[in-house]
């Protein structure tokens, strides 16, 4: 069992699905870091096809704006850490700035974390060309271990399947 992981959420329910696993593998005397990175906005050029080809410039957040998007990201972390805590788990909050994946990789070398337990959003094709993979960033540049948990969307169907049809025996 590990004595201290960090664990990246980004405020969705994806996200939130490599808590199970933490919980897991954490010792009872561990310690879980719950990580939130406020993204600086960036302006985008764009190709003839609307593509984002590269990042421009960063736009500023006035101090207010900034101050209100902290609260709220500090708020929720806390809710989850108010879960864990209820658990019997130590749970400290990091709220920081700039690059998720280098604020990641940061964070865990900072804090000496034995490993980062974060999920993936499973884009693939054009959106994983346009927005990248925070998870795959992280892991070409970490040098700490990380623990990829799928995310998993579960899809409403409309009609129910049973779980297991009985099949006759052939003879």
């Amino acid at each position: 069992m590990l004595k201290h992981i960090l664990v990246p959420l980004d405020g969705s329910a994806l996200s939130e699905q490599a808590l199970q696993t933490a919980e897991n593998i954490i010792a009872p005397n561990g310690r879980i870091i719950l990580l939130s990175v406020l993204e600086l906005p960036t302006d985008y050029e764009f190709t003839l096809i609307d593509v984002p080809m590269t990042a421009v410039t960063a736009r500023q957040y006035t101090k207010n704006d900034y101050n209100t998007a902290y609260r709220r990201v500090h708020d929720y972390l806390m809710s989850v850490a108010r879960k864990l805590s209820d658990k019997g788990f130590t749970v400290e909050c990091v709220v920081e700035s700039g690059d998720p994946a280098t604020v990641i990789n940061d964070v865990a070398n900072i804090q000496d974390v034995e490993t980062v337990v974060m999920t993936t959003h499973g884009r693939t094709g054009l959106n994983r060309w346009i927005f990248g993979s925070v998870t795959q960033k992280v892991i070409s540049h970490m040098l700490k271990p990380v623990m990829v948990i799928p995310g998993v969307q579960p899809i409403k169907s409309e009609r129910q399947v049973p779980f297991m049809q009985h099949i006759p025996a052939t003879s």
